[in-house]
């Protein structure tokens, strides 16, 4: 049915992927502050090919075709006019009188090697992997594909416990103590860590987070427990958020979980779940695979799957399922029995739909404090988001779409992402994604230092919020509030003030060159801010 479908169905790590897609890949590791190591994949640039010129950029046309709908500009585009727009920039400042606190900036060069491109982490859901990702058919529906072309720093995470973070420094995976760790694990340690090592990595002040599911989960929990990580974050995008699921289609499924959530470690015991799941991926063909597991989705969740292709889903699925842990699974039922987006609880009612918080009281994530500008993608039939609950514990939201035939698993294989989705990602990170030269270690570490203390989104906004006026744009929608007058693409969810509030919504116009030119006047004016 497809070419590429039997090298993506075989391919057995991200390495072998990125290699089929001619895509650089580097593997690093992260080590957590609990002695986890961590495998995170990063891709640093685009596609190329090597032609009498040397190494030269080449990528996919369908990818540049829809970042020119988009405004975007390619990533060598972006890079090559930028160095040339400083050069220019340096040599009008030595020709011009400063004031005396920029004199001792005269003459001071910036080399063409010290770009820092904006980075982006993604992250994966439940029982997942980084692998995920990757493994569209279609190029320009692969999320991490777009944004290298788009000139990111594009950077994939791994939870502990599956294939590629299966390591610890003093533990073996086959000791139960090794699977001792549920979402707050992963908020505590995980994406933090991986956030840090990834700045100190780039030198960049701060990331932006796309999290899909669980990936979304621990990023509210993370955030809302670590102040300092909403200066390193510079915005959260959410595919399929799940902070608060109403429960399982299954009736009697749901009402036993519900009833008591530790009865999970009696079926499935205390280490991994869902073992025979990868023993029948390796013993079936990849279509007959896929059929059971639509069978599955289906009973648990009401999802027909009917927006990705049969081959879509037989590739797809061969990289769906990856290790993790059953306190994971408990910690969810837990959260859907008690509808509250809540830590772990080690605690567990004595009675079957009895509350146990007469004795103690497990802490919830306080999400409504998280700082972090924050977007929401959802899908219409998502049996898996509460939109309403969720909106009612965040804070005000930069915006939030709809995408009425999707459901859960859309969002990463679906038909359509490149014209529903990406096109308002894309817009989002123009406008707050980091990117800029920093020419030396010191102002390197300056920025970094300040952003951690000042709050690099506050800082980026003031900035873009004076380009726009010295520019004279009236258009500008500002970045906490929204153009009131914009109509999104998508549609928002009913009766919900927040949204209509705080809809982000940024008007289709020509990218490519005031980008490159408000880069150029945000970075004098970071110099001149400091």
């Amino acid at each position: 049915m497809s070419a590429r479908a039997p090298h993506l169905e075989n391919a057995a790590n991200v390495q072998e992927m990125l290699r089929f897609w001619n895509y650089p890949v580097q593997e690093h590791l992260v080590r957590t502050q609990d002695n986890y190591l961590l495998g995170v994949h990063r891709i640093t640039h685009g596609r190329e090919s090597v032609s009498a010129k040397g190494i030269v950029p080449n990528p996919p046309k369908d990818i540049v075709n829809l970042l020119r709908e988009s405004g975007v500009p390619l990533a060598a585009e972006t890079k090559e006019a930028y160095i040339n727009n400083q050069r220019k920039r340096h040599k009008r400042e030595q020709e011009e009188d400063f004031e005396a606190d920029l004199d001792q900036k005269h003459g001071k060069k910036t080399k063409a090697g010290d770009y820092i491109k904006p980075v982006v982490l993604l992250y994966h859901g439940f029982m997942m992997c980084s692998e995920v990702w990757l493994c569209n058919l279609d190029e320009e529906r692969n999320l991490a594909f777009v944004l290298a072309e788009a000139g990111y720093d594009v950077w994939l995470g791994n939870a502990r416990g599956n294939k590629y973070s299966l390591k610890h420094m003093f533990l073996k995976p086959h000791e139960k103590k090794f699977w001792e760790f549920s979402m707050d694990e992963l908020a505590l340690f995980d994406v933090p860590d991986t956030v840090d090592y990834i700045l100190n990595r780039t030198g960049a002040p701060s990331l932006v987070y796309i999290g899909f599911s669980q990936g979304t989960a621990q990023a509210f929990a993370s955030l809302s427990i670590n102040p300092d990580l909403n200066d390193k974050i510079s915005l959260f995008i959410a595919l399929a958020p799940a902070t608060t699921p109403p429960g399982l289609e299954n009736g009697l499924v749901n009402s036993i979980v519900k009833a008591a959530p530790n009865v999970i470690y009696l079926l499935l015991g205390r280490k991994t779940p869902l073992t025979a799941a990868l023993f029948w991926q390796n013993l079936l063909h990849p279509t007959t695979y896929a059929g059971m597991i639509d069978l599955a989705v289906k009973f648990l969740f009401g999802w027909r799957c009917q927006s990705m292709s049969l081959v879509q889903k037989a590739v797809s699925y061969q990289h769906l399922y990856s290790f993790t842990s059953v306190r994971i699974l408990v910690h969810w039922f837990q959260i859907i029995r008690t509808q509250v987006f809540q830590m772990y609880d080690d605690v567990q009612p004595r009675v079957p739909y009895l509350s146990s918080t007469r004795s103690h009281c497990p802490h919830p994530f306080p999400t409504n404090q998280i700082a972090t500008p924050i977007a929401i993608f959802y899908g219409g039939n998502d049996s898996l988001v509460d939109i309403k609950a969720l909106l009612s514990d965040l804070p005000d939201l930069v915006g939030v779409w709809e995408v009425p035939d999707y459901e859960h698993l859309d969002f990463l294989w679906a038909e359509g992402l490149d014209k529903h989705v990406y096109p308002h990602i894309l817009e989002l990170l123009e406008t707050h994604s980091f990117n800029g030269h920093i020419s030396t270690a010191q102002e390197k570490k300056r920025i970094i230092t300040r952003s951690g203390s000042n709050g690099a989104g506050t800082m980026l906004r003031e900035i873009r919020t004076l380009v726009h006026e010295l520019e004279g744009n009236d258009d500008f929608d500002d970045e906490d509030g929204g153009n009131a007058s914009a109509v999104s693409a998508l549609s928002t969810p009913n009766q919900s003030p927040l949204v209509e509030r705080n809809s982000f919504v940024s008007g289709r116009r020509s990218r490519s060159s005031s980008r490159i030119a408000t880069h150029s006047f945000i970075d004098a004016q970071e110099q001149q801010q400091h």
